[in-house]
C-alpha cells in the first residue's frame, strides 16, 4: 500500500478558516462579556419587541399588566360574591341532643332554593372521646348528614353537631 504525502493547508485557507471564526463568534463573546447584568430594560427595547410569542404561557401575573389592560369576566344574578357560579353561601347548623345514649343520626338542611357545597361535623362533650362517627356525607344536594355512636359504652354525655355549607350555584 502506498502513503500519499499530505499536503499542508494553503495560507489563504488558514486565513479564511480564522475570519470565519471571528465573524461567528466574536459579537456574542462581546455580547456576554460587555453587557452587565440587568443592563437591558424598558429604555433599551423597542416599541412591539416583546411579542406574545416570545412570552412563556403562564408567566405572567395580574401585577404585570396596567388598570383596565385585562378583561372582566361576566358578573353572576346575585353579584361577584363567592366562587364563580356560588353565591350568597351560608353555614347552616343541627345538632343532637347532649345525652349518654347512641346512636345519634343528624341532618342538616339548606334553605329552600339553595344547594349543599360542603359540610362537617362536631362531636362535642365530656364523652365524645368514646364516640365513632360512622356517616358523614352529603344527602341528595340540599342536606349534609352524620351518624355517631359510643364506641364505648359511657355514662359521660355527649352530642353530634353537623354543618352544611349552602350556596345558590348557578346553572
Amino acid at each position: 500500500m502506498r502513503l500519499r504525502p499530505r499536503k499542508a493547508p494553503s495560507p489563504a485557507l488558514v486565513l479564511a478558516a480564522i475570519a470565519l471564526l471571528v465573524a461567528l463568534g466574536g459579537t456574542s463573546i462581546a455580547a456576554v462579556s460587555q453587557l452587565p447584568r440587568a443592563s437591558v430594560g424598558t429604555a433599551q427595547l423597542k416599541n412591539n419587541a416583546v411579542t406574545s410569542a416570545k412570552v412563556r404561557n403562564g408567566s405572567l401575573r395580574r401585577a404585570d399588566f396596567g388598570r383596565g389592560q385585562l378583561p372582566r369576566g361576566p358578573v353572576g344574578a346575585q353579584g361577584p360574591q363567592g366562587a364563580a357560579g356560588l353565591s350568597a353561601r351560608e353555614q347552616v347548623s343541627a345538632e343532637s341532643a347532649l345525652t349518654a345514649f347512641g346512636p345519634k343520626i343528624v341532618t342538616a338542611t339548606c334553605p329552600t332554593g339553595k344547594k349543599v357545597i360542603g359540610g362537617g361535623i362536631e362531636v362535642s362533650g365530656q364523652g365524645r372521646n368514646r364516640v365513632t362517627v360512622t356517616e358523614n356525607h352529603p344527602v341528595g344536594d340540599n342536606a349534609w348528614e352524620a351518624e355517631a355512636f359510643e364506641a364505648v359504652a359511657t355514662p359521660l354525655t355527649w352530642k353530634l353537631v353537623v354543618h352544611a355549607i349552602c350556596a345558590n350555584v348557578a346553572g
